[in-house]
């Protein structure tokens, strides 16, 4: 029944004191029909010191930003049901609030008949703590049950995770690019150790893998060098040495790439590579033979500082087993041992300039495959006794340019 007919019911004293009320809503302010201040929170007093003086125009402190009304009894009780935005004016602020912002209330305007009074109970528009910090307010100067304090926290609270989100961010891009970083650094890193080592082998010591020596049975190895280099060193300055080995070697390290043979080292103007080392393969001979023939004509490219010509260069080639491993920790090496590395330099030492000399061995390997070879005869070769050696004039089925790699340009239109 009581729910039914619902009447509410009202003290015949109001059970609180004026200091209670004015403590537990600090920011409301009370006016007459003249706006003459009847009544006003603590809070609100000490942000807005006039209201201390009873009876003062509330008007002359505040201006209504929303709704947009004059600042007058009637318009307020027309527009009784909208919240109102009040602020603060500057002209009559203390000094101290001079170059802050200026303090917003918001809240709700009641018509109090009996008194033909206004009440004005606000709450302080504010969003944050930076906000709360320029009006050199605190959060204690808010009412425990104003949802102000909370909707600050909370604020205070969604700038902080979207700081931390922020942050996160940063870092997460900061690690993109040191990992982009780290990554082309470890690619010039590899690059660097595949130039000095096979890449299999390469492999094998950076997952800190011991690489055992290995025995090929069959496999092809070149040395070369520069006639009368010697002399070349004793006439020119260092700087023209250095400038035309690294012509010549820039030239034979890209016939590596084009003939898929590898090379092993090179010492001062000695330069050596093997076909069918590290990875085995049945066409060693055929490959080191085209690089040769490159060799050739790649010198030709290559200016002798003396002469002003093109450099002179012996090849001496020759086939047959050998052992390979890794040598040494700090500047490891991938190197070639025995008896066929020494043949094969004893091929290029009693060359002759600008051809390549061939062992018996590697005739036979290459003596059906389509190459110019021409006999030499039986020389005396140092260590070996008597030898009879070819040497290799040139490939039948490949012209120059296939030779080195070289797209072959293209006949002009007459």
């Amino acid at each position: 029944k009581l729910l039914r007919d619902f009447k509410p019911v009202y003290p015949e004293v109001l059970c609180i004191d004026r200091t209670t009320f004015c403590n537990a809503f600090p920011f409301h302010i009370v006016f007459d029909e003249e706006l003459l201040v009847r009544q006003a929170g603590v809070n609100i007093q000490k942000i807005v010191p006039g209201l201390q003086t009873m009876r003062i125009r509330l008007d002359q402190y505040f201006s209504i930003l929303h709704p947009e009304v004059p600042f007058a009894i009637s318009s307020i009780r027309m527009f009784i049901n909208s919240h109102f935005v009040l602020r603060t004016r500057r002209d009559m602020m203390p000094e101290t609030w001079r170059d802050r912002p200026m303090l917003e209330l918001r809240g709700q305007m009641l018509w109090m008949e009996s008194l033909q009074c206004m009440l004005y109970q606000a709450s302080p528009l504010l969003r944050s703590l930076q906000e709360l910090e320029e009006r050199c307010m605190h959060i204690s100067d808010i009412a425990p049950h104003d949802v102000t304090r909370d909707l600050i926290l909370l604020n205070q609270q969604r700038l902080a995770e979207m700081e931390l989100s922020n942050q996160l961010e940063r870092k997460k891009e900061e690690l993109r690019h040191l990992s982009q970083h780290l990554e082309e650094e470890k690619e010039k890193t590899e690059a660097l150790l595949y130039a000095m080592l096979p890449k299999h082998v390469a492999n094998q010591l950076k997952e800190g893998k011991r690489v055992e020596a290995g025995e090929f049975k069959e496999c092809t190895v070149l040395f070369s060098d520069v006639v009368t280099f010697t002399n070349i060193c004793s006439e020119c300055e260092p700087i023209q040495i250095v400038f035309m080995l690294n012509s010549m070697y820039l030239k034979f390290d890209r016939l590596t790439t084009v003939h898929n043979v590898y090379k092993v080292e090179t010492i001062g103007d000695a330069y050596m590579v093997v076909g069918g080392v590290p990875i085995p393969v049945s066409s060693h001979a055929e490959r080191v033979a085209n690089f040769a023939l490159g060799m050739i004509i790649a010198a030709r490219e290559v200016t002798n500082p003396i002469t002003g010509g093109p450099i002179q260069i012996r090849v001496g080639v020759h086939s047959g087993p050998v052992l390979a491993g890794v040598v040494g920790e700090k500047m490891p090496r991938y190197c070639l041992f025995g008896d066929t590395v020494n043949t094969a330099s004893r091929m290029e030492s009693h060359g002759l300039p600008n051809k390549i000399h061939l062992s018996p061995s590697v005739y036979q390997a290459l003596k059906d495959r389509h190459f110019q070879l021409q006999d030499r005869g039986e020389i005396e070769v140092k260590g070996k006794g008597r030898m009879h050696t070819y040497f290799l004039e040139g490939n039948l089925t490949a012209t120059d340019d296939q030779i080195i790699g070289r797209c072959a340009r293209e006949p002009e239109m007459g």
